[in-house]
């Protein structure tokens, strides 16, 4: 039995998506296995004033971090010094012999550093591709997939900025930001990744070579197989391809794409599109309207995996724009058995089968021409659909092998324990609480007040997102 710390930017109830979830599984199965456990996590919910809160009310004890600063999810405020001394101060109090540090947003970018201080070893889990970009995806304002190395010259274009913010202020920042990032990996005892082509790609764009251990997350219960009501027909108007996405309908999975393509077949009546999911905002929501038109477009809202059993599909899209790590939507894409089209990024590229169709990146007329030839192809369909499927862990696997990781870290070396200056941290405290005054004087000018009135409006107006099943 170890005692053992899980570090991440969220946790359920108040956050539900992949990384969270899953912390959260694996907390539940560490707990079970008879390990000490305690969970420090990022908080979405502002406070007036900086907060910790403990929540002991299930089997992992969690304390939440609550910032009182502005907009603290953005690039240039994530080295936070208050969470530094907040986190400190959890470490000194539980004493964890091992960290697993899963993000660093609504935290600070040197979480595995001020744990190697107090010479405890961290495992650094590389779940999206933030520690490479300040936009977190690696894609730009005009949705470009950017492959530079970040630096200042490479990021200065495009990484979010206030008007008021100066390139020299920018540079600054991004100089900080890289140094971090790199420093955090570095540091790490043990680096993972849910693919190796994911951590091959961190470790190139970070200018770094060291070992990463691609362990993909554990798959989670699964929808049962869709009901292909096409069969072995030809898609025509009064019988279409029913095609189906499904995830978080942000701009960036790609969801437009899919809605474009439609439009672009000779006759789209041939194709009848199935959206799961919801849009982060009431524009991204206007903008899917605008796109579907008065095409066959069905819309179901939130969902669970559980609610794509037996789903009235014959063909599976995943239009992302990013380069997706793992992508879970892959495993329930493959659950429901059918044909599967995806963007040729990532690990949709990394983890491909034959029953996975790879169409370039954004290209809405590829991905026409691959929706009218599984229209016209029923024997493609059904090759495809009989094809092996993406591979995946099942829980038990996942855990043995994370904690082998475990072990072998424990067994090696710790880290030197350095003195702690606190009258450095102390200052650094002090400079965070000036600039944060001096930017929310500037802010006004940006309206920061009616945005934030606006984004909760939107927030109390919409109904709670479904908790999506971690992995």
């Amino acid at each position: 039995m170890s005692r053992l710390g899980l570090v991440v930017h969220g946790q359920p109830p108040e956050l539900v998506g992949g990384t969270e979830g899953l912390v959260a599984r694996l907390a539940a199965d560490l707990a079970a296995a008879g390990h000490e456990l305690e969970i420090f996590s990022g908080s979405i919910e502002w406070r007036p004033r900086f907060e910790l809160r403990r929540d002991e009310r299930g089997t992992v004890p969690i304390t939440r971090v609550h910032r009182s600063d502005l907009f603290f999810e953005r690039w240039d405020k994530l080295h936070e010094p208050h969470v530094e001394r907040a986190y400190g101060e959890w470490l000194d109090a539980f004493e964890p012999e091992l960290l697993h540090v899963h993000h660093w947003a609504r935290l600070s970018t040197n979480l595995v550093a001020v744990a190697a201080r107090r010479g405890v070893p961290a495992v650094l889990s590389l779940h999206d591709l933030f520690a490479s970009c300040p936009r977190y995806h690696r894609v730009t304002p005009d949705e470009r997939f950017c492959s530079e190395r970040p630096s200042p010259d490479a990021c200065r274009h495009c990484a979010p900025r206030w008007s008021f913010q100066g390139d020299a202020e920018i540079d600054a920042s991004l100089s900080v930001f890289v140094a971090d990032l790199r420093a955090e990996v570095q540091l790490a005892a043990a680096v993972l990744a849910p693919t190796a082509g994911h951590g091959r790609r961190v470790m190139d764009w970070l200018g770094l070579q060291r070992d990463v251990i691609a362990l993909p997350p554990a798959r989670g219960l699964r929808p049962a197989p869709a009901s292909r009501p096409l069969g072995s027909d030809v898609a025509s108007p009064e019988r279409p391809l029913r095609v189906g996405t499904f995830g978080h309908l942000h701009p960036l999975k790609g969801a437009q794409v899919l809605l474009r393509a439609q439009s672009l077949l000779p006759d789209p009546a041939r194709v009848e599109l199935h959206l799961w999911g919801q849009a982060p905002d009431d524009q991204s929501e206007a903008a899917l309207r605008a796109a579907a038109g008065s095409r066959r477009v069905v819309r179901h809202g939130a969902y669970t995996p559980s609610d794509l059993s037996g789903a009235p599909l014959d063909v599976v899209v995943l239009p992302s724009l990013c380069a997706e790590s793992y992508a879970f939507t892959l495993d329930e894409a493959a659950a429901l058995t059918l044909p599967i089209v995806a963007s040729d990024l990532g690990a949709h590229a990394d983890r491909a089968t034959e029953r996975v169709a790879l169409v370039p990146r954004g290209d809405a007329e590829a991905l026409a021409r691959e929706l009218l030839a599984l229209a016209d192809d029923p024997a493609r369909r059904a090759r495809m659909a009989a094809a092996a499927a993406p591979a995946s862990l099942d829980a038990a696997t996942h855990l043995a092998r994370l904690c082998q990781v475990y072990q072998q870290v424990l067994a090696g070396p710790r880290p030197t324990p350095q003195p702690l200056d606190t009258d450095a941290l102390a200052r650094r405290e002090h400079a965070a609480m000036l600039r944060e005054a001096g930017l929310a004087e500037l802010l006004r000018g940006e309206g920061w007040e009616a945005v934030v009135a606006d984004l909760q409006a939107q927030l109390a107006r919409r109904p709670p997102e479904a908790p999506r099943d971690p992995t």
